[in-house]
């Protein structure tokens, strides 16, 4: 039997393969004397991002963004504590990535509409503002599942076009144990499966924007179905 368990272990690493985390995130084993149990990293899925309207050339220029509160639509199943906390944590996942050379983030109770968001970011003298939305918001913590559909538009302050616009979605399960006979597979889950998402969602929807803003080559990445 030990020598049986110490296959397995020896074999455990082969089988578990690769997915996104959070950070710092480590695969844990519980080794017994009757048994293995495999604390397994959750997965997630994600939809392929929509860009339905983008920019036929490149930024001419150095621009600069105010962000915005998300609005969340009233039957995304969030609340406007939600859209600021998407939004605050959206924008600075793209201050770290740099998608924009300088981008701001205007805190609001409530997310603003077009026209009063085009006036506060000209008051900055800003290029342009993003206003993002909820579409779906299901929270389940540790113990349940997490789904997340956004969709960002970037407008131009001077002619109030809109520049960009973009929807993305993700989802993280927290799968039931499965047991064998000598092993049971848990899934470990991250103590915030909102911030995994919105930050990996944001990661994705920051590549071409960032390649537009430094006048580099980038995919736009086609339309799909969300799942």
């Amino acid at each position: 039997m030990k020598q049986l368990l110490l296959m397995i272990l020896i074999m455990i690493p082969t089988m578990t393969g690769c997915a996104w985390v959070e950070e710092n995130f480590e695969q844990t084993i519980d080794p017994r004397l009757d048994h293995v149990t495999i604390y397994q990293r959750p997965t997630l899925d994600k939809a392929r991002q929509d860009v339905p309207v983008y920019p036929v050339s490149f930024a001419q220029q150095d621009l600069t963004a105010v962000f915005f509160p998300f609005y969340v639509h009233e039957r995304s199943g969030g609340s406007t504590d939600t859209g600021r906390k998407i939004g605050h944590l959206f924008w600075r996942s793209w201050v770290g990535e740099e998608v924009f050379p300088s981008i701001s983030y205007r805190d609001m109770q409530d997310a603003p509409g077009k026209t009063a968001a085009r006036r506060m970011a000209g008051e900055k003298e800003a290029d342009l503002y993003v206003l993002g939305q909820v579409n779906h918001y299901l929270y389940g913590g540790s113990q349940g599942s997490t789904s997340i559909a956004l969709t960002i538009n970037i407008y131009c302050v001077q002619t109030d076009e809109l520049v960009w616009s973009m929807a993305h979605s993700g989802r993280i399960d927290n799968a039931r144990d499965r047991d064998f006979v000598l092993v049971t597979r848990r899934t470990w889950m991250p103590q915030s499966p909102e911030y995994v998402i919105v930050k990996n969602l944001a990661h994705d929807m920051g590549q071409p924007v960032k390649a537009w803003t430094r006048g580099t080559q980038g995919s736009i990445p086609s339309a799909g179905p969300a799942y």
